[in-house]
């Protein structure tokens, strides 16, 4: 279920996340967003202020009660939260109004699906709370929260959301590896574990119709990621950015 992944992620902690969490129910909508970066546009694509100007039918619209984002974020050095402002242009301002880290969770680096791995990037391990503000001049402004966590997709998959028998209500898919920012994967694999994620929508982009060195590698290292791929049965096409909505089914 969902709330046991949060509390996993959460451990002992009777901080922010913990005042969070009394609030959710027993099975809370999580968006997964492997290999996010610095991208924060889920908060606002997935916002029902965007469902409402889409004009998405209302039976279609499953609202998110958490976002949970993993990259190994491959960087020795970076700035990425180390100031609460996250991105800002004319039209948008992304940054975090308070933060927690959460208990480490350092997961396996495979060369096998990574390509920067030595030395450890400096994110490694790290999984942190946010509490993201977004002020937007066309959905206003939205406060939603994140768990970041710093790890492998396909470990943290394997080690932490199967065994945690997670229920992930949405995947937004977007930026996975394929050789940028060190990744040898296209998330194919993740066509095999929706169903067992009991997934019900899957955001992209655009997608890989076959596997990549990463992907084979992550099935042979970790067998619980196989799995009979899902049906995606596309609800619509939405522009800037441009983007598949499909049912996962």
């Amino acid at each position: 279920m969902s709330r046991a992944l949060l509390e996993f992620l959460n451990g002992g902690n009777q901080g922010l996340f913990r005042s969070l969490l009394d609030t959710l129910g027993p099975d809370p909508n999580i968006v997964w967003y492997p290999s996010a970066g610095t991208d924060f546009r889920p908060l606002l694509l997935l916002s029902s202020q965007y469902a409402d100007i889409q004009s998405f039918p209302a039976s279609e619209v499953i609202t998110p009660d958490i976002f949970l984002f993993t990259d190994y974020y491959p960087w020795t050095t970076s700035t990425f939260l180390d100031t609460p402002l996250i991105y800002k242009d004319k039209h948008t301002e992304v940054q975090f109004t308070d933060a927690e880290m959460l208990p480490s969770l350092y997961l396996p680096l495979d060369p096998e699906i990574l390509t920067f791995v030595n030395p450890k990037p400096i994110a490694y391990g790290r999984v942190v709370f946010l509490k993201v503000q977004i002020k937007s001049d066309s959905l206003g402004i939205l406060e939603c929260p994140v768990v970041y966590v710093f790890n492998e997709n396909e470990a943290f998959c394997s080690k932490v959301l199967l065994p945690q028998n997670a229920r992930i209500s949405h995947i937004f898919y977007e930026r996975y590896g394929n050789g940028f920012g060190g990744g040898k994967a296209s998330g194919n694999w993740l066509l095999g574990v929706m169903k067992r994620l009991q997934t019900s929508q899957f955001i992209y982009q655009w997608m890989h119709d076959q596997m990549d060195i990463g992907d084979e590698a992550a099935l042979m290292l970790y067998r619980n990621l196989r799995g009979i791929p899902c049906k995606l049965t596309e609800m619509r096409t939405t522009r800037k950015p441009r983007l598949t909505w499909c049912k996962v089914e």
